[in-house]
């Protein structure tokens, strides 16, 4: 038989703050923990909820890098055809979102309402998929499928995220909103090289070759690894609302909501340096291909190559930086973050080789991920349970709006630079660094405890 041995206090009360276990009271050396509704399920959940963000990237990612080139490559449609269908998605979601997340702080179930959005964006991409394969002369019809796809998407998010609260606590929030974050981008990284066989040719379905061979894949790979999700994720039971849903009055409703979520200083200044860092990082990756192109002269292997050693980086620093903000506070870390890619951003504009570039962008795939999985946990910290979905909507809305601003940003820069030649790519990466410069202190401004 193994010996018994003594366990330290420190490392026992280590184990339990690990198992879930808060601290309650002390009484001389007698210290008290309790675990309150705590269920083994939780870490069931965890992993769940983590590997549904692994699905839903793998579609996404296939979606964005072989529909587009879809649209505006083999089907011969200018470029707005497919910015169309990011902006239209956007402003549904801009309109319905508040409302949605409204109503889910009224009624708090979560999983039946990710279940509706999931099976709503499921059929759309698989809409999508079957009109690219054997009707590709539709392009309209596929255009219009694909813009639903990405607005189920979006709203999937509305009912998923807030749920990081029903799976972490205080002490490692950081960590559980990281292991999403990592998830996701593994499942970028998956997704595309196992639909590279199908777009270049190696492995073959039906219907149209190319680049439309990965997209039935893609949302088959995603149906599979969001399914789990949907069955064995537990959530405690509310009790069903027989209220009728008035759109008048629900649209009435979000001012008080909005000025509810106002009150809180600390999340809105959260929210303003969110919208900011979140318009620089996806516009500078948005562009990210383009400027290696344009500047640089790099081949569509090494672009592929680089993105998906980023990608990889991504995931490992997401889980870390996690880590480090459940230990260090999740605004240190964030700040920390900032300050990084505020260096980084004008490293990479003026580098003068691009073995240099190629370093500095591996260095801050580490830097990626970690900063929306420390903000998202951020935002789950400084909320009030009762306007829990309606904070992570504006959270999400503030992405939105910066997939719209973002891009005008960029372009004006270059339109301003355009005689410099290819130095304007490099005033447009460094005007990224700005904002992120800026919004290092709204961040600041955020009182900690």
């Amino acid at each position: 038989m193994d010996r018994v041995g003594k366990v330290s206090w420190r490392r026992f009360e280590k184990f339990l703050t690990t198992a879930g276990c808060k601290f309650k009271s002390q009484e001389g050396s007698h210290r008290v923990f309790c675990a309150s509704g705590y269920t083994r399920s939780v870490r069931r959940n965890r992993y769940l909820w983590a590997l549904y963000d692994f699905a839903n990237s793998i579609i996404l990612i296939v979606f964005l890098f072989y529909f587009s080139q879809w649209l505006v490559v083999d089907s011969h449609k200018p470029d707005w055809w497919f910015n169309a269908t990011l902006i239209v998605s956007s402003l549904l979601f801009i309109v319905t979102a508040p409302i949605i997340g409204q109503r889910l702080d009224t009624t708090r179930r979560k999983l039946s309402g990710l279940r509706r959005a999931t099976t709503l964006m499921f059929i759309a991409y698989a809409a999508t998929s079957v009109v690219v394969l054997f009707a590709p002369t539709h392009v309209l019809l596929a255009v219009v499928l694909f813009t639903a796809a990405l607005y189920f998407f979006v709203i999937s998010f509305i009912f998923y995220t807030p749920m990081i609260n029903d799976i972490s606590d205080d002490t490692n929030r950081g960590y559980v909103s990281g292991l999403g974050q990592g998830f996701n981008y593994a499942g970028q990284v998956i997704g595309l090289l196992v639909t590279l066989p199908f777009a270049t040719g190696a492995l073959y379905l039906f219907g149209s070759a190319g680049r439309p061979q990965t997209l039935l894949p893609a949302t088959i790979l995603f149906g599979l690894f969001a399914l789990p999700m949907m069955l064995w994720f537990t959530e405690k039971e509310t009790p069903s609302l027989v209220e009728k849903i008035r759109v008048r009055d629900e649209y009435a409703n979000i001012f008080r909501t909005i000025g509810h979520i106002a009150s809180n200083r600390n999340l809105v200044f959260l929210l303003l340096g969110y919208f900011l860092f979140s318009d620089a990082l996806l516009t500078f990756a948005n562009n990210f291909p383009l400027f290696l192109e344009n500047v640089h002269g790099a081949s569509d292997a090494v672009k592929t190559y680089l993105t998906t050693g980023i990608l990889t980086l991504s995931a490992i620093g997401s889980i870390l930086f996690g880590k480090i903000s459940d230990k260090r506070g999740s605004k240190r870390t964030l700040l920390w973050l900032l300050l990084c890619w505020s260096m980084l951003f004008p490293i990479i504009a003026f580098a003068p080789s691009f073995k240099l570039v190629v370093v500095a962008c591996l260095i801050a795939g580490l830097f990626f991920g970690a900063v929306w999985g420390v903000s998202r946990a951020m935002v789950a910290e400084l909320t009030h349970r009762s306007v829990e979905a309606s904070s992570f909507t504006f959270y999400i809305l503030a992405e939105r709006f910066a997939t719209l601003i973002g891009p005008l940003t960029w372009s004006t820069v270059l339109v301003g630079t355009a005689s410099l030649g290819k130095v304007s790519y490099s005033y447009a990466i460094l005007s990224m660094g700005l904002l992120v410069f800026i919004s290092f202190f709204f961040i600041r401004k955020i009182q900690e405890g």
